[in-house]
């Protein structure tokens, strides 16, 4: 049986080798595209392919004969026109299946997907979708929450560095990922072709709250409240800026779309995919035992 062959954009990033880590784990014959002055190494398992990211044919070169291409680039740190460009090569070469790099917040959620923040995955869902009806390509948008083990760590959602933060005061339920659960969502699209196909894809490792987590956390530390209305004009006002600041718009918004009401960020369980991709949500020892961690 001819093993599929997958490329990954990114597999250098936060989350890129997580999920290389799980697309060699599948048993799938893996590419990593990277830049020709990078010097990083990876899985003596994997094809290593320097490319020269503005160039169309150099993309093309690469992504010939692959079943599928992962995108893991930063959105917003990587120009838009890159991630275009990966997908007219998907296009030129014959590629099934394209990820864009999603993940994340639910960017088909209308209050998401006004965020400034979210701009540029927008417009490449919709050239996506413009793409399909010219071409044999397909696409899987897998939207995953923020990642929990990440979020955790960096104190991002919870610093236990403390003081806490509570969101919206911290009683609000989300969805979240860890960075080897993305990449075991990304198996399980490439794994069920059809059922994923032009479709978002939700996942979860688990549903919670800040307040639970800093319970399982077992420590006792200053909490304060703030709201994630306050944290959106914060980042409007940066982003109004002559010169702002992405390190300090971009989380701003982001931490609305997790916390704040109506943006989605709990995902609806008749559309989690966990159940088919066999994907099991964490159990309270398992979660505090990450947090530990």
């Amino acid at each position: 049986m001819t093993s599929i062959k997958v490329a990954i954009a990114g597999a250098s990033g936060n989350l890129g080798p997580a999920v290389l880590k799980e697309l060699l784990a599948a048993g799938f014959d893996v590419t990593v595209l990277t830049r020709r002055d990078s010097d990083k190494a990876f899985d003596s398992r994997v094809h290593v392919a320097q490319v020269d990211y503005e160039s169309l044919d150099s993309l093309k070169a690469a992504l010939s004969g692959h079943d599928a291409v992962v995108n893991t680039l930063n959105v917003g740190a990587v120009p838009k026109s890159t991630h275009l460009r990966l997908i007219d090569a998907a296009v030129a070469t014959g590629v099934k299946r394209f990820i864009p790099s999603e993940y994340g917040c639910d960017t088909t959620n209308p209050l998401v997907s006004k965020l400034p923040v979210f701009g540029d995955k927008v417009s490449v869902k919709e050239y996506l979708e413009d793409v399909i009806q010219k071409s044999s390509l397909s696409y899987s948008l897998l939207f995953t929450g923020p990642f929990l083990d990440w979020g955790i760590e960096k104190g991002f959602l919870l610093n236990l560095a403390g003081p806490v933060t509570l969101y919206d005061g911290g009683d609000r339920r989300f969805s979240a990922t860890t960075l080897g659960g993305v990449g075991k969502g990304v198996v399980g699209i490439i794994n069920n072709l059809e059922a994923t196909k032009n479709s978002p894809v939700y996942i979860n490792d688990a549903r919670v709250t800040q307040n639970e987590l800093l319970e399982l956390s077992g420590k006792s530390l200053e909490t304060k409240i703030v709201q994630t209305t306050d944290v959106e004009q914060e980042a409007f006002a940066e982003l109004a800026k002559p010169a702002p600041n992405p390190a300090i718009f971009a989380p701003k918004f982001i931490l609305r779309a997790i916390f704040g009401e109506g943006f989605g960020s709990l995902f609806d369980s008749e559309k989690v995919y966990n159940d088919l991709f066999g994907l099991k949500t964490l159990s309270k020892e398992k979660l505090r035992g990450l947090i530990r961690d």
